[in-house]
């Protein structure tokens, strides 16, 4: 239990990466508020699973877009912890990829409000916390798409990486407070979204992952984000982690 006593925060906690983070944070003995945003049953069902399990979490709805939503989250988990130390933006939602030159700019918005103005309203939101801490971890949960953009995908790769621009502006910024802010980044993973593309495109996928040829795991994603939550990362920030078999760099 290496993050006992620690209180972590996690953005999109009832799928996907999220859900594996919470998990994995909760098993490492953190406490943990978690936010979800349409997935209310499977949120309350992890919520159960880590108390029955003796462990701490506590699940909020809110809208990272939100302000006054995100800082409810952020309150309400003070409320039932005591403070925070840990941040992990991951929340975002599906999208259907399209063309740039059949997209709109609602569509770029939405992708910019989601994974670049939520990270803003939470990182902001925990900051006079952090600072009650006395310092901190914030991880930012990118995507290859921002290192190796693929087609029909242009307003998720502008907003992934503007998330990894400030990622590295806070690196710098916020050090002085003892707060480190680093970024971990998946490739292609076995998710249920996925699961909804054509065999042959995942397979493809697969292939040009260099380690094991295979596609990663929600799982082996949220390794990383704990990772660096950890004390033996304390003189790491604004490194870009790469959760993703070596996918983008082959």
């Amino acid at each position: 239990m290496r993050l006992k006593g620690k209180v972590a925060i996690v953005t999109g906690g009832s799928r996907g990466i999220g859900h594996a983070a919470v998990r994995k944070f909760a098993v490492e003995g953190a406490a943990v508020g978690f936010s979800y945003f349409t997935s209310e049953k499977l949120a309350h069902e992890l919520e159960r699973a880590i108390r029955d399990r003796g462990g701490q979490a506590v699940a909020v709805r809110a809208d990272v877009r939100s302000r006054p939503e995100v800082e409810r989250f952020v309150e309400q988990t003070v409320s039932v912890f005591g403070g925070i130390d840990v941040v992990v933006n991951n929340a975002h939602q599906a999208y259907v990829g399209k063309y740039f030159e059949d997209s709109t700019w609602e569509e770029f918005q939405r992708e910019l409000d989601t994974l670049v103005r939520g990270p803003f309203n939470v990182i902001q939101s925990v900051l006079p916390y952090l600072k009650q801490r006395g310092g901190g971890a914030i991880v930012n949960v990118g995507s290859t798409m921002a290192r190796a953009p693929r087609l029909q995908h242009s307003f998720y790769v502008t907003a992934k990486a503007a998330l990894w621009g400030m990622t590295q502006a806070l690196a710098i910024e916020l050090g002085r407070y003892g707060i480190r802010v680093n970024m971990v980044t998946p490739g292609p993973l076995e998710t249920d979204h996925n699961a909804t593309y054509p065999p042959e495109v995942m397979a493809k996928l697969a292939a040009e992952t260099p380690l094991y040829g295979r596609l990663g795991t929600t799982e082996q994603v949220a390794d990383a984000i704990v990772m660096l939550a950890l004390d033996e990362a304390r003189f790491v920030t604004g490194a870009d982690v790469l959760a993703s078999g070596g996918f983008s760099i082959a």
